[in-house]
Parts: C-alpha cells; sequence; structure tokens
C-alpha cells in the first residue's frame, strides 16, 4: 500500500512538471547581432543533457585516473588471499606435524605477508618441527615486539623453558603473561605449578583461590589443592623450628582434607612434639575413624615411648572400636598380638583380615605368624606362596607411571602435581628383587635405615619398633 502511494506521488510530480514544461512559452536571448528564441521546455532539456555529459565525462576521466591504482591494489588482495591461504594450510600442516609443508607454507606466508604477525608463530612453530630450537625462541621473541602476539610469544617462550627445566625462567614468563591475561586457565595452572615448584606456597594459595574464583575446579579439587599447600607450609615451618605454626597450617590442611593421612600425621606428631599429648591422640583417632591408614597406626604406635607390647594392644583397643570392621584394624590387631605373643588373638585377627581384604601383605603376616608361633616353616610357605595370586596391599602410587613409591611426595615421578595417591597398585605377578615386605606397623624384619636427624621432631620420625616375644620361650 506505501508502495503504491510513493509511486502514485512521483508520477504525479513528473505529470506536473511535464505540463508546465509544454506550457512554459518561448525563451529568447539576444547575443550581439542575434536573437535566438527557444522553446522553455527544449531550453531545460538541453541545460539538463549537458549536465548529465559533463558528470559522465568527470566519472569517466576520474576513472582512467584511478585505473593504475586499482589494478595495485587488485594485486595486493590477490597477494593478502594467498597468503592468508598458505599461512592456514601451514597451520594445519603444523598442527598435523607435517613440518615439510609447514616450512613450505611459513616462507610463501612470510614472504605475501610481510606485515602479518601471525606468521611469526607458524614461522617458530615449524622451527619446532624441525628441531630449531634457538630458531623457534628467536620467532618467540620477535613475537613480544607486537601487541598481537606479546602473549603467544610468551607461551611459547613458556613451554620452551619448561621443556628444558629452566623453572625460574619459566615462573617470570608465566607471571607476565598472567600480567597479560590473568582470566587465561593455562596460565593460572601453568603458573601454580611452577610457584609449587619453587616451594612459594602462600602465593601458590592466592592463585589457587582466582582459580576458586572462576570456578576452574570443582569444589572437591580446590579443598584438596588448599589442603596440600597448607601440609606444605606445615612442612616448611617445621623444618624452621615453628612448631605453632606448623600446627596451625597442619591442622588446617586436615580440616580441608581429613582423608589425607600425611597431614594427620603432622598435625599430631607437631601437637606431641609441643606437649600436647591428648591433641595428638584425638587427631589421629579422629583420622582413623575418618580413613584407617598404615601411617595413622605408626603414629598412634609411637605416641608413648617404652611402651610393652601388651600395653600397646590394650591401647589399640581404642582404635579398633573405631573401625572395628575394617580389614587394615584387624591387620593391626594382629601385629600387636603377635608382638604381645597373644597368638589366639592373633589368629583371630588375621583370619578376619583374611575375609575382609586377604591381600598379599596380609598372607606375609600369617606365614610371620606360623614361624613365630611354632606353627613351623611348612605353614609358613604354604601362605608365601598365595602371595603370588594375592591383591597387592594399598600404597603409594604414581598415577601416571604406576610406579610404587615409599613414600607421599608433592609431585610424582612424571613431574605432575599431585599425582601420588594411596591406592591399590598394579598386580604384580611376583616380588621384585630386592622388595620387601609391607606391614601395618613397624617390623624388626625390615631393617630400615634411620633418617639423618632434621630437627627437634625427629624422634618422631624414627620408626619405633616393636619387640616381638621369641617363640622359644
Amino acid at each position: 500500500m506505501i508502495r503504491l502511494a510513493v509511486l502514485l506521488a512521483v508520477w504525479s510530480i513528473l505529470g506536473i512538471i511535464g505540463a508546465w514544461l509544454a506550457d512554459s512559452g518561448m525563451v529568447s536571448i539576444a547575443w550581439k547581432d542575434y536573437d535566438i528564441r527557444v522553446h522553455g521546455g527544449l531550453l531545460v532539456g538541453g541545460v539538463v543533457v549537458i549536465l548529465l555529459l559533463t558528470v559522465i565525462l568527470f566519472e569517466i576521466w576520474h576513472w582512467l585516473l584511478g585505473l593504475p591504482g586499482r589494478r595495485r591494489e587488485r594485486k595486493r588482495h590477490e597477494r593478502q588471499t594467498t597468503g592468508y591461504h598458505a599461512l592456514s594450510q601451514g597451520m594445519i600442516a603444523a598442527a598435523a606435524g607435517d613440518a615439510v609443508a609447514a616450512a613450505m607454507h611459513s616462507r610463501q606466508a612470510s614472504r605475501l605477508l610481510e606485515d602479518e604477525p601471525a606468521t611469526l608463530l607458524l614461522s617458530a612453530q615449524t622451527a619446532q618441527l624441525e628441531g630449531k630450537e634457538d630458531v623457534a625462541q628467536l620467532r618467540f621473541k620477535d613475537m613480544l615486539e607486537e601487541p598481537e602476539t606479546r602473549f603467544l610469544g610468551l607461551r611459547g617462550l613458556l613451554a620452551d623453558a619448561v621443556q628444558r627445566g629452566a623453572y625460574e625462567e619459566a615462573l617470570t614468563l608465566a607471571r607476565e603473561a598472567h600480567s597479560l591475561r590473568p582470566s587465561t586457565p593455562w596460565v593460572l595452572t601453568t603458573l601454580f605449578d611452577l610457584l609449587t615448584r619453587a616451594e612459594l606456597w602462600k602465593e601458590a594459595m592466592e592463585v589457587v583461590n582466582q582459580i576458586g574464583r572462576l570456578k576452574l575446579f570443582d569444589h572437591d579439587e580446590l579443598q584438596r589443592r588448599r589442603a596440600l599447600l597448607h601440609h606444605m607450609m606445615a612442612e616448611e615451618a617445621l623444618d624452621d623450628d615453628r612448631l605453632e605454626d606448623a600446627l596451625a597450617y597442619a591442622r588446617e590442611a586436615n580440616r580441608r582434607f581429613a582423608h589425607f593421612s600425611p597431614s594427620t600425621v603432622l598435625a599430631a606428631s607437631v601437637a606431641a612434639a609441643l606437649g600436647r599429648a591428648g591433641q595428638a591422640r584425638k587427631i589421629l583417632e579422629r583420622g582413623w575413624e575418618l580413613a584407617p591408614h598404615p601411617e595413622i597406626a605408626d603414629a598412634y604406635a609411637r605416641l608413648e615411648d617404652g611402651e610393652d607390647p601388651s600395653s600397646r594392644l590394650r591401647r589399640f583397643a581404642r582404635l579398633e572400636s573405631l573401625q572395628p570392621g575394617h580389614a587394615l584394624t584387624h591387620v593391626v590387631m594382629a601385629e600387636l598380638a603377635m608382638a604381645a605373643g597373644e597368638w589366639k588373638t592373633a589368629r583371630k585377627h588375621l583370619d578376619a583380615a583374611l575375609e575382609r581384604d586377604p591381600t598379599a601383605g596380609v598372607y606375609r603376616l600369617y606365614a610371620d605368624f606360623e614361624r613365630e608361633s611354632g606353627g613351623g616353616h611348612e605353614k609358613a610357605r604354604s601362605w608365601l606362596a598365595k602371595t603370588l595370586d594375592a591383591q597387592p596391599d594399598d600404597c603409594w602410587v604414581c598415577d601416571d607411571s604406576g610406579e610404587v613409591l615409599p613414600e607421599w611426595h608433592l609431585y610424582g615421578p612424571t613431574g605432575r602435581f599431585d599425582s601420588v595417591r594411596w591406592q591399590r597398585p598394579p598386580k604384580i605377578v611376583r616380588l621384585a628383587a630386592g622388595q620387601r615386605p609391607a606391614y601395618a606397623l613397624p617390623h624388626e624384619d625390615l631393617g630400615e635405615t634411620p633418617h639423618p636427624p632434621r630437627g627437634p621432631l625427629e624422634r618422631l620420625r624414627q620408626i619405633s619398633r616393636l619387640d616381638r616375644p621369641d617363640p622359644a620361650n
């Protein structure tokens, strides 16, 4: 409807103009001896035609003048299109690991796109594929000069520094990358790893808090990382003989991650060193109630110096009451009963442990029981034979490599943070040469070598042996 109205209006205006021109009369022009009379409509039409011709001639002239520039622009556009195509193909080749194709496209892109910062990235990636790390470093450093590629240049230099093991240099680069883009996930996680390697626990805690605000990790993972950092701060305070700080950090770690036995044992050990035996006992009992662990049992055994085996067995009844159905409870009670010479009690707990979790360690302990209780070596050998097909006992295992470690470490053998977990290792058909059997409590057959003293709590870190009676007596 609107279009029809507009069309009628246009035609009406044209009709009015045409009627005016048709009835406009004559125009007389006197010039020297000439007297020119022209119809008004014809004069207006002539003027319009002259104006149109002038405009057309001007446009033709302008087009002719701009022809060389347009040819240059077209060539530049074709060159740019070809260059970006070479750049994209080079990126694809670099991602696919095709060094030859990547190098070819990189040279072409660099030649066609002289001022394109992305060509520096392709050149750096190509140099890495060709094994020219020095060239790659130069390209990444060149990228630092361009605002568009500065962040990518930092990432390349950072990755190279980590690969070379230059962690101090990597930390400096990570901090600079963090200043440019503080919310980028890989920057935060890399900075966290480097800070923990440098034992800068408080700064690492700030990064964890930022990760938490951005919700990059779930709640449990955040709590675990905070707990581990508090545990390491406790270890640091302990090495500096700051016992009160060590206890506070260890308790905080234990509060955030109650199932982490190293923090439980550390908190109890520091409390005992400060003369707070009751607090130490409660910490260990709470840890045992949540998650029984051999290290907790060992620390609980060391709370009383000079304790005879029978008294220790009676004292451990408290732990037994907290986890009466757990297999490790029966293993610990069996070892204590064996040390006290209460063979019936030991057999009862060994049978219960076999019923709940028949691991290789339980079979080895049963073999010891037969030897020490007078059952004979034949029975002991029959129990040892069963270890070949039994499940291994829980221990500290690297999640990445499956390697079994004697104690917990913040970094596993593969170099990944928090990769050492208390779990069941892959089943081993036969014991490796020189491997010693594992017991829930310190055992005189293990022949442990004491660690060199490292401060006032070293006496709590030494392994206390359980005296077992001679079966011949």
